[in-house]
């Protein structure tokens, strides 16, 4: 007997119940027992496309149509661009309702074409707990008719992205499912306004709409709100959100800071594509995680226990705390700028880091390309306190270059404990020479520089040797290395 026949087919099952249908199908080779529990795998995914695949998947839900093979998740991508199948993936349908389905996913990938999804014939089963559906029709089912006295209480995950349904066939699957836990709402163009009630278990709601939408949900805690703009969010109720996250093109500052000071319990608070309107953020003692993501204008931030803080956008960001927070652990800068980097943008980085009253844990620049810098011009700038950087991350997308300068001027405007710099062989030789150079600089702040280098064969870091007063020779390497440099100033 080989080493795979000696688990018993029960164990076995249970190992393929925790792997994807694909990842499953693989396991099958193993022996002749993996073999025959992959042949009723409870999770079918599958992606349709052309007559090959049809026929596969045909093949298979009539297998597991023929053995009664209870199916607990079923996954249908359909890739086609033609109604002419749409019998087929009604019987597959039926066949997954049939043999008790729980968790079922519905999309249409191409967005070509909308399959009339029969929503309230999965309902009536009651004992589907989750509903996934992208780019189908609900609109030809007659309300009078379907949804007469359904009420599934087993549905606990909503779904419905890009889907064809107006606000009466929305407002009637709501009631139809009051046990919903989490509900998503994508791109319904055809919705007029929404509208969040009766749903007494709900915790969590993404809603991408850019209508207008009304909440009254007090066991709500975390909420993902996409809109062009917030005064189109009413939340009536909402004394448990924990978790707040916005996406807008424009943003009042006073509906803002409504939004966060009534729940007392609010931790986590996203924003994200704020193009318009300056904001602030005010009398929140109890924001533990802030993060912004391209975000124009940033007022004063007034959140004293601040855990966590996340900065990411295109622009060098002028952050004003009104008060430090002692709980502040980790504190991220993400920059990816989109123009080539000059003196000035340098000195505007330093007077970003210097002017925080935070110290930041971790720096991130995604440089698109590099060129040389006119170091006099930041020596001419007026002084400004050393920044505190402890860590840095650099990396380069074209990574062809050699200027001591730019080197120069990122230590001038960072000043970081560590650099960890993915790229070539040849920049990290002009970090490297430009480093010791400083190093041996009469007068020069940077005491020590060491380097290390990651070697992918045995997956460790080792130490790269630098003789005293030689430069590394230049090697040109367009291959991608990970480098980390350990600085004492």
């Amino acid at each position: 007997m080989g080493t795979a026949d000696m688990l018993p087919i029960c164990l076995i099952r249970k190992i393929l119940c925790y792997l994807s249908y694909e990842e499953a199908s693989r396991m099958r080779i193993l022996s002749k027992t993996w073999l025959l529990a992959w042949l009723d795998h409870p999770n079918l995914e599958f992606t349709v496309s052309s007559g090959k695949t049809i026929t596969i998947v045909d093949h298979v839900m009539e297998r597991y149509k023929n053995g009664n093979i209870p199916i607990d998740k079923f996954e249908l991508h359909n890739s086609t661009k033609s109604d002419h199948i749409f019998p087929l993936i009604a019987r597959w349908l039926g066949i997954a309702l049939q043999n008790g389905v729980r968790h079922l996913e519905y999309i249409d990938v191409e967005l070509s074409t909308s399959y009339p999804f029969p929503i309230f014939k999965f309902l009536e089963a009651n004992f589907l707990r989750e509903l996934v559906l992208t780019g189908c029709d609900l609109m030809h089912v007659s309300l009078s008719s379907a949804s007469q006295a359904v009420t599934c209480h087993s549905l606990r995950n909503l779904s419905l992205s890009l889907v064809h349904l107006d606000n009466n066939m929305l407002q009637t699957i709501l009631s139809s499912c009051p046990f919903i836990v989490d509900l998503i709402i994508g791109y319904c163009s055809r919705l007029k306004n929404i509208e969040i009630r009766n749903l007494p278990n709900i915790r969590s709601l993404v809603i991408g709409n850019d209508q207008h939408v009304k909440i009254q949900a007090p066991s709500l805690e975390h909420l993902y709100y996409g809109s062009s703009c917030l005064n189109k969010l009413n939340i009536v109720e909402h004394k448990n959100l924990k978790t707040l996250d916005i996406s807008c093109t424009e943003i009042s500052d006073v509906y803002l800071n409504h939004l966060i000071s009534i729940p007392y319990c609010l931790e986590n608070l996203i924003l994200a594509n704020i193009a318009f309107g300056r904001f602030d953020i005010c009398r929140s003692q109890s924001l533990k995680v802030l993060k912004i993501h391209n975000c124009k204008i940033i007022g004063a931030i007034d959140a004293p226990n601040l855990v966590l803080l996340e900065y990411k956008g295109q622009d060098i960001p002028q952050l004003k705390f009104a008060q430090e927070s002692r709980q502040l652990r980790q504190s991220l800068m993400i920059l990816y700028p989109l123009f080539n980097v000059d003196s000035a943008w340098f000195c505007q980085l330093r007077k970003s880091l210097s002017d925080s009253t935070i110290s930041w844990s971790q720096v991130t620049i995604y440089f698109h390309k590099c060129e040389e810098i006119n170091m006099i011009d930041l020596l001419l700038q007026p002084r400004v306190a050393i920044p505190k950087v402890d860590i840095l991350d650099v990396n380069f997308s074209r990574p062809n270059w050699e200027f001591p300068t730019f080197v120069d001027a990122l230590l001038w405007s960072c000043h970081p404990r560590k650099l960890n710099l993915q790229s070539t062989t040849t920049i990290f030789t002009c970090f490297m020479n430009r480093f010791m150079q400083m190093k041996n600089l009469r007068h020069g702040q940077l005491k020590e520089a060491k380097a290390y280098k990651f070697y992918q064969k045995s997956q460790s870091w080792h130490p790269v040797e630098h003789k005293r007063g030689r430069d590394f020779p230049i090697r040109t390497s367009s291959k991608s290395k990970k480098y980390f440099f350990l600085l004492d100033w």
